[in-house]
Order: structure tokens, then sequence, then C-alpha cells
């Protein structure tokens, strides 16, 4: 039976209070990124491996299970994976440490995972407990493994500052990946190149960027979303508590949330990438175009 992975990338962006107490860290931010990092390190390995969402909309809890189980339905092997980052009180706590909740039908597969976890950031074992979590008890009404990992406190000062960290996020998704490799007998593959393809030389080139991403056009200015093409073309997105502004490759961007998703305006998400862009009026498309 094909096995498929799915990946929730836990709260989205307009989920209220799900931030740090300093508003550095919100948590979105985090669990998408740690959700697309496991997801291509599990295609990497051979898996299917599928969000549960694609942007940074809060997709209610249930439209997540039922992705899960209509897998399942069409005769699928499924295990769900959610990641989050903890939280205790309202404003900083000594809470810490890593945990991870699951249900009967993925006890084994949870202990791996917690114990991978705590070998690879040496954070606190909170152990793998059971709590009545919509992903884990939903997940178990239709026979699939469930697992919640809750990795680290945003409300532990030490703890943000590792969460907002690209070395913790990469961290904890290769933990998770190899923990699913180890369950299912899968050797955990860290790249798909040869070492001769790795070492190979390449030339820098110029290219027209095409991410079929939907944008949109008000009063004569393109957005696009930022998130999806920043992160295309190998971009850091955060968030700047300061300005209360998104940055991008450290610069400040003017924002608007459409549908949960933050858009920039075109031509200033390009030059905080080092793009240029073109606009074809007849078919209302930007192209970015670069040096790799």
């Amino acid at each position: 039976m094909k096995r498929v992975i799915m990946i929730d990338p836990g709260h989205g962006a307009e989920t209220p209070g799900k931030r740090s107490p300093d508003g550095t860290l919100r948590e979105y931010e985090f669990n998408r990124n740690v959700a697309r990092r496991l997801v291509k390190k599990l295609q990497t390995s051979g898996f299917d491996a599928r969000l549960t969402v694609n942007d940074d909309t809060d997709m209610p809890l249930i439209q997540r299970t039922n992705q899960a189980r209509d897998v399942k339905r069409q005769g699928y092997d499924v295990l769900l994976v959610s990641i989050h980052a903890n939280a205790a009180g309202e404003g900083w706590s000594t809470a810490n440490g890593i945990e991870t909740y699951t249900n009967d039908q993925a006890e084994k597969l949870a202990q791996i995972i917690q114990s991978r976890l705590i070998a690879e950031t040496g954070l606190r074992d909170r152990g793998v407990k059971r709590a009545d979590l919509h992903i884990t008890r939903e997940s178990a009404r239709y026979g699939i493994p469930g697992v919640l990992c809750e990795l680290g406190f945003m409300t532990n000062k030490d703890e943000c500052t590792l969460l907002k960290t690209d070395a913790y996020r990469e961290k904890c998704a290769a933990a998770i990946a190899k923990a699913i490799c180890e369950h299912y007998g899968v050797p955990f593959k860290t790249s798909t190149e040869s070492p001769q393809q790795a070492q190979k030389p390449v030339d820098k080139v110029s290219i027209a960027i095409n991410l079929s991403v939907p944008g949109y056009l008000r009063d004569g200015v393109s957005w696009l979303p930022i998130r999806a093409v920043t992160e295309a073309v190998g971009g850091k997105v955060e968030w700047c508590a300061t300005t209360k502004q998104v940055r991008v490759n450290g610069k400040d961007l003017t924002e608007t949330i459409e549908g949960g998703v933050s858009y920039a305006p075109a031509r200033e998400l390009a030059t905080a990438l080092g793009l240029q862009v073109e606009w074809d009026a007849n078919n209302k498309m930007v192209t970015l175009k670069g040096v790799l």
C-alpha cells in the first residue's frame, strides 16, 4: 500500500495570540518554515509528503483531518504530523522543553520522534503525552496515526531566541524526518545529488522566475505573496516587532493581507530579493528576473 505523509503546519497568520510576548516571533512563521523543510526532507527520502495547508491561512482543523481521512479512503496508508510552538501564560515564563502528543496508532512513532528531537536539539524532554487535541483525536477516529509536536516555548526567552533561527528550525525538521524514516525502515537521504553532481561547478545565468503564484493588481500596482516568492528564491522572511512590518532579507516591506496571506508590491519585493521586474500588460503577468 502506498504511503502519504501529511504535514500540518499548525496555526495560521490570523490566529489571535499565537506569538511571543514581545511580538518578535509569530508562531505561524515558525510552524510554516519547519513544515516546509520537513516536507522537502521526506520527499528527498522518497516519501509522498504533502502539506495540509499551502499558504498562511488558518484552515479549520476539521478540514485538515478530513483531508487525511479522504486520502486514506483513496486507499493510501496515511500519517498526519502537526507542527507547533508551545506557550505558557500571558507573558514570559520559565516553562521549557519539547513534548509530543499522539494517539494509539502512533505511540511507537511518537516515542522515536521525541527521542530524536531531544537528541538533536538538546532541550528538556517533556515526554510523549496524550490529550484531547483535535489532530490526534480525529485522526484516530479514522484509524490514522496522528502526532502533534510542540517544538519549544515561545514564552521562554531562551527558547524564543532559538525558535527564530534557521539552524534550530533545520534541526527540528531533520529530527522528525529521521524519526519517520526510522519508523518505516526507509533510509534518510540528505540530497538527491551524487557527490560528483554536488561538486560540479555551475555558471551564473540570468533566469526568468515563473512561480505560478496568484497575485493581484490594485491601482496600477502589482502585489505578490511575500512568503511564496521569497522562499522560492531562497530569501528570508521575518517579522520586525519594532517597525511592525514584514522584513525580507533585512528590508522592511509595505504589507497588506488578503485572505490571510501577506502581499507586497512586486517591485519592492523584487528589490529586497535582488531581482528585476518586467510587466506584461497584455497578459497582466509579472516576471521576475535575476542571476543565480
